[in-house]
Formats: structure tokens, C-alpha cells, sequence
């Protein structure tokens, strides 16, 4: 029988703790996107509400790039620009999923309602069947995806229907308290609604596009 090599034995211990911190250190990794997404996400959005009620308190809102009211604004403009990525995102997911045609109905689905909030003017109610298809899509899409993934692709769709439900309700309520547009109980309201919806699509954009790049990564 023959001896131990002094040198094999020195070498193994020292081998499988570095195996392990490389494994361990990888694992944050994977994810530093999604942290990355969520962070953006909150520092546009502090943003978002900081200019509306800078521009409203203080200017009366002749600072248009920061009245969120409008889609023409800055954050008008980034809202659509997430909810584009949110629709490209479910197109580049169609072209890898084994759920091929959902992901490709999804991502019309969300394209055609982009088109409908930038060109056509609408009763909020009118599109509870579009908008609760996009939800039980997104929902289901993403079932199987990472956990940080689907967890943030979730905190988004509930932004989505805050913002849908003040969308929808919103208007009484300022209406039984007798304001018009130049009063702080309507600039509440649609900060509520444009910083939620703006929220809710960078949320949704961010969770599948990196649960894809997480997919492919494991398939390798």
C-alpha cells in the first residue's frame, strides 16, 4: 500500500474552499441586474414625484418637461419608453421559451396597449379585459422564472393595477371633493397613478429580461 502524497492532500482542502467561494460568489451575480433594475427603478421614480410637485407648488406647471400629466413630459416619455421595453422584452423571451406563443401574445398584447395610451383617448374601464389578460399573462409567463425575477416582475403588475385602479376611480374621488385641475388633490391623484404605472412597467421590463439572460446562463 502505498503512502498518501503529502501534496495531493495539501492541494484538496485548499481547492474546494475556493470551488465553494467562486460558487458562492456567483450566485449574487446572477441577479446584480435585477437589484440594479429595482434601484433605477426607485430613483426615477422619487424623481418622478419630485418634479410634479416642485412643478406644480412652485411653477403652476409651466414646466411641461416635468408635468407628468403629459406624455410629451420627461416621465411621460420614460413611462412609454418602459412599457416598449416591457412589450421587446416579451418578444426576445418568445424567441427562447418553450411557451413560444404566449410570450408572442404577450408582447402584442402589451405593444397595442402602448398604441392605445399614446394616440387614442379612452375610458379607463373600457380596457379591464386587455388589461386583465396582460396581467394573467405576465403572471403565468413567468411562473417558472428565478425567484428575485418573478418576485419584481409581481411587485410591478401590482403597481400596474394601483395605477389602473386609481386610473378608474381616481376621478370620483376628486370629483366629490369638488377640485378641478388646480388643486393638490388632483396632482396627487395623477401622481399616484403616472408614478405607479411608470413603476410597474420598469419592474415588469427589468424581471423578464433578466430571468432570460438567467435561462440562458443555466442552459449553459
Amino acid at each position: 500500500m502505498s503512502a498518501p502524497d503529502p501534496a495531493a492532500a495539501a492541494e484538496t482542502p485548499a481547492a474546494a474552499p475556493a470551488s465553494m467561494f467562486d460558487a458562492t460568489r456567483g450566485t449574487p451575480g446572477r441577479h446584480s441586474g435585477i437589484w440594479l433594475g429595482v434601484l433605477l427603478t426607485v430613483v426615477v421614480v422619487i424623481c418622478q414625484i419630485s418634479a410634479q410637485a416642485v412643478d406644480f407648488g412652485f411653477f403652476q406647471l409651466r414646466i411641461s418637461l416635468l408635468d407628468s400629466n403629459s406624455h410629451a413630459s420627461f416621465f411621460g416619455v420614460a413611462s412609454l419608453a418602459a412599457q416598449a421595453l416591457a412589450a421587446l422584452a416579451a418578444a426576445r423571451r418568445s424567441r427562447e421559451s418553450r411557451w413560444s406563443t404566449g410570450w408572442t401574445v404577450l408582447a402584442v398584447v402589451t405593444a397595442l396597449l402602448l398604441v392605445v395610451r399614446i394616440g387614442v383617448s379612452f375610458q379607463a374601464a373600457v380596457l379591464l379585459g386587455p388589461v386583465a389578460a396582460l396581467f394573467v399573462l405576465v403572471w403565468y409567463l413567468t411562473s417558472d422564472d428565478p425567484k428575485p425575477a418573478q418576485t419584481v416582475v409581481r411587485a410591478g403588475l401590482a403597481a400596474l393595477v394601483f395605477s389602473y385602479a386609481v386610473h378608474v376611480f381616481g376621478p370620483h374621488v376628486v370629483a366629490d371633493l369638488d377640485d378641478a385641475g388646480n388643486t393638490w388633490p388632483y396632482q396627487v391623484k395623477g401622481i399616484l397613478k403616472h408614478s405607479a404605472e411608470l413603476a410597474g412597467w420598469m419592474l415588469v421590463a427589468v424581471g423578464i429580461s433578466q430571468a432570460a439572460d438567467f435561462h440562458r446562463i443555466g442552459e449553459q
